[in-house]
């Protein structure tokens, strides 16, 4: 990813309360867990592009159906510029797909908003719209690992939570789910009801006509085209820009030790600061280069919510 180097190991550190040796030790099974589940294999350069295929397998179908559902989508920012996900839960039949399915679209979501959620607004307002929600909907597989992915995978992903609008049968419901929660990430629910309780956290504009606000958009899911992702064919231009990348990631690695061996008040510790932040930003500039590459289209790529060059406008979707 893009993402700020500094920025990656703070959030673990944060999350192990600036523990070192508790924070290396996540950090460390969080890059095994994604060898592990083929993260960028499987979810970042598959995700979509399965719905291209002339045959899909059961999973498959279920992944793409979660999609064209509207059960979640990224639309808009809260007052703090975060950009907001909303689950609408009512659309969720814990019958219709597998778990294996249902843990590969979260994983995909996941991944997608990490383009999307960019420092400094590098977290998460996420809604779980419990309007009309029946225990029918409810399926404490997939609360529990997203629970546990956002906890120890994609640690200080949230800004705030959301529950809105739950109804009385919820509270047996969450009487469960609140044990999962670490600390932090259960001071970060807030229970709001009706458009007064979002407006709390989102301004009017920026809150769907469906929820009391002034944004008229509704999701609505396009479907992936082949051209979308004809230079993930291109081994060689791929491999060209990783050898470069892993150039730039010696030079940083090297300019780092050179960084933290000067005093930070003299002009050869300032040069190297200086120094050490081109080469993150040149980084950021190559990821940009290799990410058509590695990751396939996705329905914020279609509906122009994000390009190819990093660029984001949760507006625009058409």
């Amino acid at each position: 990813m893009a993402d700020h180097p500094d920025t990656t190991l703070l959030r673990f550190l944060r999350a192990r309360d600036w523990d070192v040796n508790k924070a290396v030790d996540m950090f460390v099974s969080a890059l095994n867990w994604r060898d592990e589940r083929q993260i960028q294999k499987t979810i970042v350069g598959g995700g979509e592009a399965v719905g291209l295929k002339k045959s899909l397998t059961t999973d498959e179908e279920s992944f793409m159906a979660q999609y064209r559902s509207g059960k979640s989508y990224v639309r808009g920012t809260d007052k703090d510029n975060y950009p907001i996900y909303v689950i609408r839960v009512r659309l969720h039949d814990p019958h219709k797909q597998s778990a294996e399915s249902m843990e590969e679209y979260v994983l995909h979501n996941i991944e997608t908003l990490r383009v999307m959620a960019r420092e400094p607004q590098d977290k998460v307002c996420l809604i779980f719209d419990l309007t009309g929600f029946g225990l029918r909907n409810m399926d404490f597989h997939v609360v529990k690992f997203l629970v546990d992915i956002l906890e120890k995978r994609y640690p200080e992903t949230l800004s705030v939570v959301l529950v809105h609008n739950a109804p009385f049968v919820f509270w047996g419901v969450w009487t469960v789910i609140k044990h999962w929660l670490d600390p932090v990430v259960a001071s970060k629910v807030h229970f709001t009801s009706g458009t007064k309780g979002l407006l709390k956290f989102i301004a009017k504009e920026n809150l769907q006509k469906s929820y009391g606000g002034e944004d008229p958009w509704e999701y609505k899911y396009v479907e992936p085209v082949p051209s979308e992702n004809e230079r993930m064919q291109s081994e060689e231009k791929k491999i060209k820009i990783q050898i470069e990348r892993q150039e730039l990631i010696d030079s940083f690695n090297r300019s780092t030790v050179d960084w933290i061996g000067t005093n930070p008040d003299t002009d050869a510790g300032k040069e190297a600061h200086e120094r050490r932040d081109e080469l993150i930003q040149l980084l950021q500039m190559n990821y940009w280069k290799l990410d058509p590459y590695v990751r396939s289209g996705t329905y914020y790529h279609r509906a122009g919510v994000v390009n190819r060059v990093g660029g984001v406008d949760f507006k625009a979707a058409r």
